[in-house]
């Protein structure tokens, strides 16, 4: 997840949270109660080149924001589902706009992941 807020991982894990998830100081894990998990972690900033670098394919709608403003938390989530409906509640409920990169590049619009064709 990718956001112009720089307590996009406080918020985050506040939101996760609130609707049962368990957190460290740098990783919020939620459990959907199928053994499905959502882990979100904070993201080293020496590693911010895996996501600024690169191209970046964007999603039909979505505008290239402003990469050297914004700030990452690493998601691990094996299930298209789960993760769609997570960083959609996050990103309803999160104090500015955020976006996902997926495995293929695709920089998404959180609010709106397609499921069935997002790349974890």
């Amino acid at each position: 997840m990718i956001s112009t807020s720089a307590s996009l991982f406080d918020e985050a894990c506040s939101i996760l949270i609130e609707a049962g998830a368990e957190a460290t100081a740098n990783i919020v894990q939620l459990d959907d109660g199928q053994r499905h998990l959502f882990t979100l972690y904070k993201a080293d900033p020496s590693m911010d080149w895996d996501w600024r670098e690169g191209a970046i394919f964007l999603r039909r709608g979505v505008q290239m924001p402003d990469l050297a403003n914004a700030v990452a938390c690493m998601v691990e989530c094996r299930w298209e589902g789960m993760f769609a409906r997570v960083v959609q509640h996050i990103s309803a409920n999160l104090s500015q706009t955020a976006w996902v990169l997926d495995g293929d590049s695709v920089l998404w619009d959180a609010s709106d992941v397609d499921p069935s064709e997002v790349c974890l």
